[in-house]
């Protein structure tokens, strides 16, 4: 936990001395999104095939971020937000950082093996909704294309796919250097995406959306897991995941499409700073659990 607090504290600090620029995560996203995912990705899905867990984590992401995307609706609509608020909301509240912060976080908790877990539910269950679903309530309709093109998607299906084929050691040590500095860079990118100034503009909005997110989102997660009679490593991971706040991704949408990318950019750093606080908490009681 320590390490997942600095390297985003250290990331911060770096951006006011000017030593990084904000500009800089385009560089880092891009090797996370082109390397070390797919790399992630393959090695995941190599090593747990498809089997009831992976299908049991699948359901309960799906089940959250739909259930959370129907609330906010309700609720965007009751404080009376327009039509490009109202969109953003619906993402910050539905889709969470499951990749840059949920596989730091269940790495750090569940090692390797619950990373695996976190893996397909970012990448089989809350990926495959953002481009559907997602892109739908950006943009107004569904675009396969993004899926089709987004190379951690194509690192799972060849994971699955050579399941049965067994790897070089050379080969599976490249692959588990490239994994390995996913976590320290992905916390260095938040680190660098952090602005006080807009999370200061929409605190009450971003709290709303969050509380959705982070919380309601773990208690359907939950209930669903109890009609699902689910247990272990599989639930546990994805109780966790469902926890997290919003995803980056909501900022890049909004910008790309129009929308408004301020209030995304506040509820993906406010969701952040919080989950120093709620994430550490919730692991006591699902250690526990």
């Amino acid at each position: 936990m320590p390490e997942v607090i600095l390297l985003v504290i250290l990331a911060y600090f770096l951006k006011k001395v000017r030593i990084f620029k904000e500009d800089d995560t385009k560089v880092l996203i891009n090797y996370i999104i082109y390397i070390t995912l797919p790399a992630v990705s393959f090695r995941s899905a190599h090593s747990l095939g498809i089997n009831r867990s992976v299908f049991l984590v699948v359901a309960l992401a799906w089940s959250g971020i739909i259930f959370c995307m129907l609330v906010s609706f309700i609720v965007g609509k009751a404080i009376g937000l327009k039509d490009k608020d109202l969109r953003v909301f619906l993402l910050v509240s539905s889709f969470g950082n499951t990749a840059f912060l949920g596989y730091p976080y269940t790495l750090s908790f569940f090692g390797q093996e619950g990373l695996k877990y976190a893996v397909i539910y970012d990448s089989l269950g809350s990926f495959l909704l953002v481009s559907t679903l997602g892109f739908f309530v950006s943009i107004g309709r569904f675009n396969i294309k993004e899926l089709l093109t987004f190379p951690p998607f194509w690192g799972l299906v060849l994971g699955f796919l050579l399941k049965d084929y067994n790897l070089h050691p050379e080969v599976i040590k490249v692959l588990d250097t490239v994994a390995g500095s996913l976590s320290p860079v992905v916390l260095f990118t938040l680190g660098l995406s952090l602005s006080y100034s807009e999370i200061k503009k929409y605190l009450p909005i971003s709290l709303l959306a969050l509380f959705i997110k982070m919380f309601l989102s773990v208690l359907i997660t939950y209930q669903m897991g109890q009609l699902f009679n689910a247990q272990g490593l599989a639930f546990k991971v994805s109780l966790l995941e469902s926890g997290m706040p919003s995803m980056m991704m909501a900022g890049v949408l909004s910008l790309r499409y129009g929308l408004n990318y301020e209030l995304a950019f506040a509820t993906v750093g406010l969701g952040l700073l919080l989950s120093f606080i709620t994430l550490p908490i919730f692991m006591r009681l699902l250690v526990s659990f």
